[in-house]
């Protein structure tokens, strides 16, 4: 057992006093070079840990029968080594105490409840992430570092199109006799140099919407693109979770895959299209989707390679939709989580209709068909008429474990 202490900028005196007891009886501390001065003098043998939890695990196994201390920033369990060595050696190899955090700091200092507050990290993890994550959030508090400073994640936000008029405080050495907090907008953000973790909060009036069922207008594309009413439907059939990873097979534009990743915020979503131009279409259209991949080639090559599907689009699929089913459905029946998958096929032709509820049953499953017709209104000298478009069958499937 390693215990895993969380400390803050004032030293040993902002350790929990369970962690002050924890170092007190450790005859093995490590820690980086900051974590070590920050913590005083002791008894206890020190070793230098450069940072790194690849590094990390010999230097731990070489002192596996000494009671031992592994110093951390704030709390460690948030972003920080405590979950990483839980991950890497399990939940009964690891101790974590955490100390308050710089996240829970800088919503005290900006005065905005935590409660409800999207805790992000830029900090050594793609900017585009955690950038998307507060964009699509009313309030949000994010770690950067010095590559994704304070200024790289306002102009990310602004990019993602958030207002500049949202409010912006940027927090550096918390916890610290030189503490700085620096209120502005987001589109005057305060000048650096900022410290290196320096903590951002965006706080906002209101928080936008998913998003779902944009009109056609709104992507690139060649004239074949789900149309805004049936992709709402299929995206509620479709159900993906926050944390889901969700093809979309067949992707045209990509319009499904940009709207179903609003939806799988944390998740990843993989976009398969065959033809070259379409593909191109739909990396314009989703340059602000971060997790969104759009993969060029022929579906049932592509597909066994893919990470484990949580839920399926399928948007269409030809003579070959019923080896694209027979293929999405042995994905689906691989995953470890205990709710349904989800597959979801819109379909243009009853031919495609008949060959792919022959497969479903050939399985044993149960699924709903429908068939979605919608009509708009257009003006007709001066009055007002209903324009028919095409109708789609709407083809509905949950796949136990």
């Amino acid at each position: 057992m390693i215990s895993v202490v969380g400390i803050g900028l004032e030293g040993i005196g902002s350790a929990s006093p369970r962690g002050r007891r924890l170092l007190a009886q450790a005859s093995v501390v490590v820690g980086t070079d900051r974590h070590l001065a920050l913590a005083g003098e002791s008894s206890a043998q020190r070793l230098c840990w450069d940072g790194s939890p690849d590094s990390l695990e010999p230097l731990l196994a070489a002192h596996a029968s000494d009671r031992t201390v592994l110093l951390a920033s704030g709390d460690p369990n948030l972003f920080g080594i405590g979950s990483s060595l839980i991950e890497r050696l399990g939940p009964d190899a690891v101790d974590v105490e955490p100390s308050v955090s710089s996240l829970q700091l800088a919503l005290a200092r900006a005065r905005v409840p935590g409660a409800g507050t999207a805790l992000l990290s830029a900090h050594g993890r793609p900017l585009a992430a955690a950038a998307g994550l507060a964009a699509s959030s009313r309030r949000a508090a994010i770690l950067t570092d010095p590559r994704h400073d304070p200024a790289a994640l306002a102009a990310a936000l602004l990019e993602l199109g958030v207002e500049e008029n949202a409010r912006l405080v940027v927090c550096e050495r918390l916890g610290s006799p030189s503490e700085r907090v620096r209120e502005s907008s987001l589109g005057h953000c305060p000048p650096g140099p900022f410290d290196p973790l320096a903590v951002v909060v965006l706080d906002r009036r209101s928080g936008p919407g998913p998003g779902l069922g944009r009109p056609e207008a709104a992507y690139e594309h060649s004239g074949q693109i789900t149309k805004s009413e049936v992709r709402s439907i299929s995206l509620a059939a479709l159900d993906p979770g926050p944390d889901d990873v969700v093809w979309d097979v067949g992707a045209g534009s990509g319009s499904v895959a940009i709207e179903a990743a609003r939806l799988a915020c944390r998740g990843a979503v993989y976009a398969i299209e065959r033809r070259p131009d379409r593909a191109q279409q739909a990396r314009g259209n989703s340059a602000r989707s971060w997790n969104v991949e759009v993969l060029v080639g022929e579906a049932v090559e592509l597909l066994p390679r893919l990470p484990t599907p949580d839920a399926i689009f399928l948007g269409g699929g030809g003579d070959q939709i019923g080896a694209l089913l027979q293929i999405c459905l042995t994905r689906l029946g691989e995953r470890s989580s205990p709710l349904p998958g989800r597959l979801v096929a819109n379909l243009a032709t009853l031919d495609s209709v008949v060959e792919a509820v022959a497969v479903l049953r050939l399985a044993g499953l149960s699924w709903n068909l429908s068939q979605v017709s919608v009509a708009r209104a257009r003006e007709l000298a001066g009055r007002l008429n209903w324009e028919a478009q095409n109708p789609v069958h709407v083809l509905a499937v949950r796949m136990p474990r």
